[in-house]
């Protein structure tokens, strides 16, 4: 499939969480540029301790898939305890998702590669540097007409998926980003509150219009 080239606002402005991937293959050139558009973001101290596992292996796939319909059914059944009368039903747009993990052509698993005997960190700030790359990464592949979003699925798991992938003590899964072309759902504009509900100016409280 021919790339789509547009420009950055456009991308920006049209980005939404996919969630519906066709089973197609996606070239292995068109991974490795979302995965390099992910090497091109911000670092601390240009240290780049990030790596970017990609699974294309239908037999991995379909194994972490049966990792994270388990960890979505714990998710599910405690959301469904929490439900009030005319509440909506958890998780509508995740849950096809996860019904049909395993058809996704392919899974990058976003990691932060800490120095070997250190450990695992607790702080936010571990993620100070992946979390930027994976925005490139779904810009990438918003830009290369490629579907993503942003999930955890499976990594309530992560020690039998580090297990299955080969992957050392010193590195941790920060992220799950399935990533197809999009079946059901399409690029398009997203309805976002206004700057002048969210942008507050010099002090708490102060809007400008």
């Amino acid at each position: 499939m021919a790339e789509q080239e547009i420009g950055l606002f456009e991308a920006l402005y049209s980005q939404r969480a996919i969630r519906s991937l066709k089973p197609d293959p996606v070239p292995d050139d068109v991974l490795r540029r979302i995965v390099e558009a992910g090497t091109k973001a911000p670092s601390g101290g240009n240290r780049q301790m990030w790596s970017f596992i990609v699974v294309t292996d239908p037999a991995l796939i379909g194994r972490i898939a049966e990792l994270a319909k388990e960890q979505f059914g714990h998710m599910y059944e405690q959301a469904l305890a929490r439900m009030q009368p005319g509440d909506e039903m958890p998780f509508p747009r995740l849950k096809p998702l996860v019904e049909t993990f395993e058809k996704v052509p392919a899974i990058i698993f976003p990691c932060n590669v800490r120095p070997e005997g250190s450990p695992k960190p607790t702080s936010p700030m571990a993620g100070s540097s992946i979390y930027p790359a994976v925005q490139n990464m779904l810009l990438a592949a918003r830009g290369l007409g490629i579907g993503s979003v942003l999930t955890m699925l499976g990594l309530s798991h992560e020690d039998e998926i580090r297990e299955l992938l080969g992957v050392p003590d010193n590195v941790d899964l920060m992220a799950t980003l399935p990533v197809g072309y999009p079946d059901k759902e399409r690029y398009g504009s997203t309805t976002r509150r206004p700057v002048s509900e969210v942008a507050h100016w010099n002090r708490w409280g102060a809007h400008k219009e």
